[in-house]
This record gives C-alpha cells, structure tokens and sequence, in this order.
C-alpha cells in the first residue's frame, strides 16, 4: 500500500513539472543589444528602463546586456499582476553559468561584474527575469552601470596622523631646546 501510495505522488510530481513546462513561455526581450551602457545610457541618470508585459503561466525571458566601462550593475524591478514570486538571475555569456552570488533576485546593487571582453551585440552577461505571470502581469526592470564608490578614509586614520604630527612637532620642540 505505501509503495502504491509513493508511486502515486511520484506520476502526480512528474505530470505537475510536465504541465508546468507546456505552458512555459520564454522570450528575447525587446532590448537594444547594440548599444553598451555608457555616459547618457545604462548609468545612474539615465538607466535603462524596460517594461515587459505577461499573457500568464511560467516565464522566463532573457535580457543580454555589457557593462562597457562600467564594473557593477545595478537594478531594481517593480511587478503589476505577478502571482506568487518573482525574481532575475545574472548568467556570463562564456560557458553560460551563472555569477556566483547572483541568484533570482528581485534587486542588486553595486553588484560586481567582470568584463569579458564579449563584443555587443551578445555582450558580456544576460539577465533571466522569471517568475508566474497573471493574466495582463508585467514588469519592469530598471537597470544602471556604476564604478565602486571609494572606500571612505575612517577617522581613526586621521586621528592617528594628527597624533603623529603632534608627537613629531614635539621631538622638533625638544630637540631645538
């Protein structure tokens, strides 16, 4: 009986995962693959806003991007009509796998990324938004280049100098007396 039971879960599990992938969709988004982020487009005044809209079911769509000069992405996404979760993981366009702490999240920041050298329109990585769309969902991803902000000077470091200099003045003081 328990066997039976086990065998039964099992035919249910796999005709759930096969219905889940009929009815998956997956699409090149609309993007503008001929034009790296730069001054003007893709960076913090100017990101590049995409709005994607769902018939509904299982998606996951693909946004090829290249960072040009700039060595970290950014992005925030906003859904409308999205049931359940969302989410938007990074992949490199070399062997296809997927940047090591970028999972299938809805936001990055500053986030670190290599330039492979690969040349637009492919570019060096894609994005894969996914997530289950309502009927009429969308989203919209806004995405913008950054350079690391430097790393700010603590204020033990200047304390440390002024003493330094203040023992320095000193020696001189005592030294000349």
């Amino acid at each position: 009986m328990k066997i039976a039971n086990r065998f039964k879960a099992a035919i249910a599990g796999i005709v759930a995962v096969g219905a889940l992938a009929i009815g998956a969709t997956a699409q090149a988004v609309p993007y503008d693959p001929n034009q790296a982020f730069g001054a003007g487009y893709g960076d913090a005044a100017n990101p590049a806003v995409i709005t994607i809209n769902q018939t509904g079911g299982f998606f996951q769509d693909t946004i090829n991007f290249d960072l040009g000069a700039f060595t970290h992405f950014n992005m925030t996404s906003a859904t409308t009509g999205l049931s359940q979760w969302f989410g938007a993981s990074i992949f490199e366009n070399v062997n296809d796998s997927q940047v090591p702490g970028g999972g299938a999240a809805t936001s990055f920041t500053s986030f670190a990324l290599a330039d492979l050298g690969i040349a637009m329109p492919t570019g060096d990585y894609h994005l894969h938004p996914a997530g289950v769309g309502g009927s009429g969902g969308s989203y919209t991803l806004t995405m913008w280049g950054s350079t690391a902000a430097p790393v700010p000077v603590p204020a033990a470091v200047y304390l440390f100098g002024s003493g330094l200099i203040g023992l320095v003045g000193l020696a001189r003081r005592k030294m000349s007396a």
